[in-house]
């Protein structure tokens, strides 16, 4: 389980395309306006980005919307 679980993880489309760009968790925070801890847990699929800031990284990803929910929908069950 525990694989199959960090293999979704890694799907994650906020970390693709942090890693695509380059750029640090405190990087995408700080270009965000949010804490490096809020970023973490998106990554990891605790919490899911809301209002505002779902709105600011539609922009800097295309149909980043679609791909969060498609992939939130796809977390490996216990």
């Amino acid at each position: 389980m525990k694989l199959r679980l960090q293999e979704w993880k890694k799907r994650n489309p906020l970390k693709i395309y942090r890693k695509e760009e380059g750029l640090s968790q405190p990087d995408l925070a700080a270009i965000v306006g949010v804490s490096v801890y809020t970023i973490q847990r998106w990554e990891d699929g605790a919490v899911s980005p809301s209002g505002e800031n779902e709105v600011k990284l539609g922009k800097l990803i295309e149909g980043f919307s679609d791909q969060w929910n498609e992939w939130k929908n796809n977390k490996p069950s216990l």
